[in-house]
């Protein structure tokens, strides 16, 4: 007999395919790593898995435990919703999921994908609950949806500090997200015996990038670039001037870490991101800006040439692979990651939009 007892036994160990078709014209290869293969549709299956299992164990950032009848907590609208909606289903503990008001819509595919797997899900808190009109208001010119976002991990930050029973385990910070993601490394390495000449993939906290590298270099394997991908026009975490960016080009943007000053989001201010630790440990080489268009123009053949029905970041991701493989050469393994399904954009379709 062959089974598993749990869905949790499912996460990870996603297939990786050779690109025959859209990568045909280059010279060197390009590998994609099927994370939205993952039960809950997405890479951040693994990323919820380790942070919830940590916080059982009291791994977490303030020592707090999470107890069988307690409750796991994060602000998202997108795959951290439902994944851990479904890893908190998987072990029968509760999760509250708090949605910014931007991403509150009733067509919100991914918001109904969360829902089905039966967490607490509220709207976040706004920035006037914690803002002045007149710093909302610079704030919203700076960037619109990250004074939401903010404001959102406000709420789960007051929710933990307010209720013995919730844990926050907020993936921008918690080292147990590219922990997790270590994993896809280890696969890599299984997977290509080693041979990683270039790997990169689209940088939101940093974790997937970053775990997967540290991974790699763990087994001795060095790729000769690594690179992260961002949308154009809407770089949050990190500031690029020009669409390509060498390491001495780019730098960590400061505008997050001045909204949660303001909001006082203390546990942001004092502690170190995972965009931090990426920097320090000397990853990317490169940093490449995308369009939204490009990005779906990619999804699209992705879907229509090679059977994957993906998302926007894993038409960046494809994008930004393929030039690559055009420079390296002949023989060469180029690598990146299918994060997430279509399905849950298909409020948007087809003017998905490229966010991280």
């Amino acid at each position: 007999m062959n089974y598993v007892d749990s869905m949790l036994e499912v996460v990870g160990n996603t297939p990786l395919l050779k690109l025959n078709k859209i990568g045909k014209n280059v010279a060197a290869n390009v590998f994609v790593k099927l994370e939205y293969l993952n039960p809950s549709g997405s890479y951040k299956d693994r990323m919820a898995v380790a942070m919830i299992e940590a916080a059982e164990r009291g791994d977490t950032w303030n020592g707090k435990r999470l107890m069988p009848d307690g409750t796991v907590c994060d602000s998202s609208a997108g795959n951290t919703a439902s994944a851990l909606a479904f890893v908190s289903a998987c072990k029968g503990i509760k999760a509250k999921i708090a949605i910014y008001r931007p991403m509150l819509r009733g067509d919100s595919a991914r918001i109904k994908i969360a829902d089905a797997y039966g967490p607490d899900v509220c709207e976040s808190s706004l920035p006037e609950k914690y803002l002045n009109s007149e710093q909302i208001e610079d704030f919203i010119k700076e960037n619109h949806d990250l004074t939401y976002i903010v404001a959102g991990k406000m709420h789960s930050y007051e929710l933990e500090k307010n209720n013995d029973d919730v844990v926050w385990v907020d993936q921008i910070f918690n080292k147990h997200n590219y922990i997790g993601q270590k994993a896809i490394g280890h696969e890599l390495y299984d997977q290509l015996d080693g041979q990683i000449d270039a790997f990169g993939c689209s940088v939101g906290s940093g974790a997937t990038l970053l775990g997967t590298c540290l991974a790699l270099n763990e087994k001795g394997v060095v790729p000769e670039l690594t690179y992260g991908v961002v949308p154009y026009g809407s770089e949050v975490y990190m500031q690029l001037d020009k669409d390509e960016c060498d390491r001495k080009e780019f730098k960590k943007s400061d505008i997050m870490m001045r909204m949660a000053a303001a909001m006082g989001l203390d546990k942001w201010v004092t502690e170190r991101s995972i965009i931090d630790e990426m920097i320090d440990a000397g990853y990317p080489d490169k940093f490449f800006r995308i369009t939204t268009e490009e990005a779906r123009e990619m999804a699209n053949c992705l879907a229509r040439e090679e059977g994957i029905y993906c998302g926007m970041s894993s038409g960046a991701n494809v994008a930004v692979a393929i030039k690559i493989a055009q420079r390296l050469g002949k023989g060469k393994n180029v690598v990146t990651v299918i994060v997430d399904r279509r399905d849950r954009y298909l409020g948007e379709y087809p003017n998905d939009v490229y966010v991280v």
